[in-house]
Parts: C-alpha cells; sequence; structure tokens
C-alpha cells in the first residue's frame, strides 16, 4: 500500500474532525486512485511562489470533482500536511493555522 494512503492515517484524519456524518462517511470511502486525485488537485494549484494554505484548501474544496462534494476542507488539510511530510511540498509557518500557514511546491518534487 503506498505511504501516501494508509488507513491509520485516514483514520487519524477522520478522528480530528468534527464534521458531519456524511463528510466522514464520504471520507471512509476514500481508496488510494482518489487520494491520488485529491493529492493532484492540491498539486496542480500550486507552483514556487507561496500561497496561503487555507487560500488552497479553499480553492481545492471549489473545484474538486462532484463525487467529492461531502469531504470537508479539513480533509484537504490534512492532504496538505500528507503532502509536506512527503516532501512534495514546502511550508512556512504552521500547517494548524491554514490562515497564516504558506504553502509552495517543493523545488525537488516538481508537479505530477
Amino acid at each position: 500500500m503506498n505511504a501516501m494512503f494508509d488507513k491509520e492515517g485516514l483514520a487519524a484524519a477522520l478522528a480530528g474532525m468534527d464534521d458531519s456524518q456524511e463528510a466522514r462517511e464520504a471520507i471512509e470511502r476514500l481508496q488510494e486512485p482518489d487520494l491520488v486525485k485529491i493529492d493532484r488537485l492540491i498539486l496542480s494549484s500550486l507552483d514556487r511562489a507561496w500561497k496561503k494554505a487555507g487560500f488552497v484548501t479553499a480553492g481545492v474544496l471549489i473545484a474538486a470533482p462532484d463525487e467529492y462534494e461531502d469531504i470537508p476542507e479539513a480533509y484537504y488539510a490534512s492532504r496538505i500536511r500528507a503532502l509536506a511530510h512527503a516532501s512534495r511540498i514546502e511550508v512556512k509557518g504552521d500547517l494548524e493555522v491554514l490562515k497564516t500557514c504558506e504553502i509552495r511546491l517543493s523545488t525537488a518534487s516538481g508537479a505530477d
């Protein structure tokens, strides 16, 4: 199983969210191909310029396909943390404070 998709990480993300039952069920239904799509949405919204992480999550939430309409913004934020942990994006600030934290593509990774 891909390191970017593990059920323990998914369970941890769910445990930290105070969202509706619909949102929780939508997150539980996600499979590895869905996470790849979500990560690509995030990465495609970035370049080498710093962007506010909250702006990115809101944009991805709006641009996401209808099949992800019940996925909460907090889940997209958890994917940003996973991408940062995997060194696919760079972070300036605290990822727990999306309003002030900034992110950009990592010089090492580039976009998919």
